[in-house]
């Protein structure tokens, strides 16, 4: 056991058999064997997605939410089935389940949620209204409620809307000599994403811990996409409240989640602010499905899943891969190991450009279009334009199946192999026009529009300038070919950053195509120069 203990595995038996609500556990985990006869075979009988047009992939991004998360361990879709067969009161099954987990992963207490995001929410809930439920009915006005969280800017994301939309506004810091002046009257909470327990941190944990603590402030951190360790590395290290993805690093259910706390009153009020409660959070529901999944996915972590022989395995699969691509002349690929020890081990791919006529994001398209399909990390342009265009991509394990690395070794060195020469650099035709100026725009959105302007200039062939939305503004950057325009821009709110990918024909002082949207699909654009 790589880092759970005797003690653990004690305990996760004897919680099994004696937690009251818990007897039906017991029951489908005698009958293990009855529950994988009746599950069909990964593979095997009719597909249940191909019969309405979604042909599945191998999954080389691992944990990635889009493609599905990581690969469930097979006693959780035992669980997942067998709880399906009976009814429970969710509150009962909810109030046994979070001190059950939080006895198995030894922290004082713990609830469950619809994933990482439903957790983050639910936190911010407990923090804010404490269980009031008049503030809980209020929310997301907060009118005459604290409203303000501290932030550790750098470490923020995306997700952290799911704070964001019960009304609370962020405050961020950057540095230790932001910490005094960021903390006032209506700080309720203080934040941070898990890079913060880095060693090069710029804010060190116990730091912010102590600044939240001195105002009486609980902190939270989102930990979605690592693993719950024994004793916790953050709550063990002062932190009040974290969140785990249940369909990530603890490899069950997709939509699941976990929030684990050192004070069970917190906890206690994220589970009241939560569904199936009429609050705000009602729409974040989990089901009983789901809740003894993720049980079964966290007796699994502390009694018979070995991380250092999971990351072993992963080690193994790399090497098989490394041996076979490295085959073809100017591919290069090493094993980068695990960060931290939640997390786990990835691979980098590379290639000489001089020698294979690719780019990152046509040896994606390959894998994707090939069979069978193989999602990997060379995105297409409209989803990160930063490594569409590069030599380069990762492989990241959890949700690869015994024999995929096979096939992945195979296709991969056929792609390679089989690479055109280099291409010599495309010369773009001299622009039809001048872009200099002031532009309004014209967004389609699927059922919206909305005006935004542009400030550009064109030097020869090169296209520059700034994008302003209704609330966020980026620099523009892209290329005229004749009269076709090719630009995109990032507007960035708060954490989220927004990428707009623009392509259409210029005629005189107008223009206009389609335009990328990234994973929020496409839309049309008009633009007419003003002044």
């Amino acid at each position: 056991m790589s880092q759970k203990t005797s003690k653990s595995r004690t305990i996760s038996r004897r919680g099994v058999f004696q937690a009251g609500t818990f007897v039906a556990a017991a029951s489908f985990m005698s009958s293990t064997a009855a529950a994988a006869a009746r599950l069909p075979t990964r593979g095997r009988g009719p597909n249940v997605y191909e019969r309405i047009g979604v042909t599945p992939f191998i999954n080389l991004t691992s944990t990635r939410t889009m493609n599905g998360g990581s690969a469930a361990l097979p006693g959780v879709a035992e669980a997942v089935y067998e709880a399906s067969f009976y009814h429970v009161n969710m509150q009962e099954l909810l109030e046994k389940a979070g001190p059950y987990i939080a006895d198995l992963l030894e922290v004082p207490a713990a609830m469950v949620s619809t994933g990482a995001a439903g957790a983050l929410t639910c936190a911010t809930l407990a923090c804010m209204a404490g269980g009031d439920i008049e503030t809980l009915q209020q929310l997301p006005d907060t009118e005459g409620i604290k409203d303000e969280v501290v932030a550790v800017g750098w470490s923020r994301s995306i997700y952290d809307h799911a704070i964001r939309m019960t009304g609370a506004k962020m405050v961020d810091v950057f540095k230790p000599e932001d910490l005094e002046r960021a903390f006032g009257p209506q700080t309720f909470m203080a934040f941070a994403g898990q890079r913060i327990q880095d060693p090069d941190s710029r804010i060190p944990l116990e730091t912010f811990v102590k600044a939240a603590h001195d105002h009486g402030v609980p902190v939270l951190v989102d930990a979605a996409a690592e693993l719950p360790l024994i004793p916790d590395p953050f709550l063990s290290r002062g932190v009040d409240l974290v969140v785990y993805s249940g369909g990530k690093s603890v490899k069950g259910p997709q939509s699941s989640g976990l929030l684990l706390s050192n004070r069970k009153d917190l906890a206690r009020a994220a589970y009241v602010g939560s569904a199936p409660h009429h609050t705000y959070a009602r729409p974040l529901k989990v089901s009983k499905e789901e809740v003894i999944g993720l049980i079964a996915a966290v007796e699994a972590l502390v009694t018979t899943r070995n991380i250092a022989d999971e990351h072993g395995k992963y080690k193994r699969w790399f090497r098989h891969i490394i041996d076979r691509i490295t085959q073809v002349p100017g591919v290069e690929a090493h094993i980068i190991e695990s960060p931290r020890p939640g997390y786990y081990p990835t691979m980098h791919v590379e290639w000489d450009t001089k020698r294979i006529g690719l780019v990152a994001r046509e040896v994606g398209e390959q894998m994707l279009h090939g069979e069978p399909r193989i999602m990997t990390h060379a995105f297409p342009k409209e989803l990160d334009p930063t490594s569409a265009e590069t030599n380069h991509f990762i492989i990241r394990p959890m949700a690869m199946y015994q024999d995929d690395y096979k096939v992945v070794a195979e296709r991969l060195h056929e792609v390679f192999r089989d690479a055109p020469a280099p291409k010599p650099k495309r010369m773009p035709a001299a622009p039809s026009g001048n872009l200099d100026g002031h532009w309004e725009v014209d967004i389609d959105y699927v059922a919206n529009k909305a005006r935004h302007t542009m400030y550009l200039q064109n030097k020869g062939n090169e296209i520059l300038g700034l994008h302003r939305g209704r609330i966020a503004q980026g620099k523009v950057k892209g290329e005229i070919d004749g009269d076709q325009v090719y630009f995109e821009s990032r507007g960035k709110y708060e954490a989220a950053r927004m990428r707009y990918f623009f392509k259409g024909t210029l005629r005189g002082d107008e223009m206009g195509g389609e335009l990328g949207l990234g994973e929020y699909g496409k839309g049309r654009w008009k633009a007419r120069r003003v002044g």
